[in-house]
């Protein structure tokens, strides 16, 4: 009989000790930040291609950006070990042409159709710079880097031409340089401080509903102007992360593109890629 007894207890203990493994080798919960562009401080060089872009573009709309860790065991050392990823989800955001915006971005390209972010495959040693490789839309590779300063995010990066191809004139070359903020955010006029002129903003646009921006005043991201951003204004006043924290990494102010003749509506609506669509442990940061 205590046998009996004793091999029950060994073999709760085993199970016991079995749940207690699995939930130390479980995957980390993701981390899910939600960031909208900045288009007066984004320029995209478009170049190449049939028609011979030579352009700057800009970008509106938003993306979350995921960073977390997997667990993987080495084959050789059977030991467990903790490997980084990124990766671009919910993309809701185009390409165009700042001259043809009065006052909002007019239909323009579907930047994931172009750029492919949410296909992108992302790495890092440090979590506030983060790297993205992978092909863009037309098959072309790309690679990206994402740099963080707290709320704000500045993603730089280029697709590679093949150097020598007999007809790598139907291809698009991109050069980014692009600004994101983390949603909700209210220092509008980015100078560094949440203040009166920032209030200023706000109060100019207030009751805009068509499509704001986050310069015009839009805190929350829900592209409307109102007391809800207010709020979030008053619960940020004080000091707040500077461009100048983002000093010697070529961030743009804003650029005047040159002049295009060329119609930047495309076929299609936006979609959304999740590739990490089984997981279910993820945190949304704020």
């Amino acid at each position: 009989m205590k046998a009996v007894v004793l091999l029950g207890c060994f073999a709760v203990a085993v199970i016991a000790g079995g749940i207690i493994v699995d939930q130390a080798v479980a995957d980390p919960p993701d981390i899910l930040r939600d960031f909208r562009f900045v288009p007066s401080h984004t320029v995209v060089h478009v170049s190449g291609g049939v028609p011979g872009y030579d352009m700057n573009l800009s970008i509106a709309g938003k993306f979350g950006l995921v960073t977390g860790y997997d667990y993987e065991v080495s084959p050789t050392a059977h030991i467990p070990t903790l490997v980084p990823h990124a990766e671009f989800v919910d993309v809701h955001a185009i390409l165009f042409n700042p001259l043809s915006a009065a006052p909002t971005p007019v239909p323009g390209w579907d930047l994931d159709k172009t750029l492919n972010l949410s296909g992108l495959k992302g790495t890092f040693n440090d979590p506030n710079l983060l790297h993205f490789t992978g092909v863009d839309g037309q098959g072309i590779s790309i690679k990206l880097d994402a740099m963080s300063r707290g709320p704000l995010l500045h993603i730089t990066g280029m697709n590679y031409l093949p150097p020598t191809c007999a007809s790598c004139t139907q291809y698009v070359g991109y050069k980014i340089d692009a600004l994101a903020v983390m949603q909700p955010y209210a220092d509008f006029n980015l100078d560094g401080i949440v203040d009166s002129s920032d209030l200023s903003i706000w109060r100019a646009n207030m009751g805009l509903t068509a499509d704001a921006l986050f310069a015009q005043g839009d805190a929350n991201g829900d592209g409307v102007v109102d007391s809800a951003d207010y709020v979030q204004w008053r619960r940020s006043v004080g000091p707040a992360v500077s461009l100048s924290d983002f000093a010697n990494t070529g961030l743009q102010s804003g650029g005047v593109p040159e002049p295009a003749a060329i119609a930047l509506a495309l076929a299609g609506t936006l979609f959304v890629a999740l590739r990490r669509g089984s997981r279910v442990r993820t945190c949304r940061a704020g």
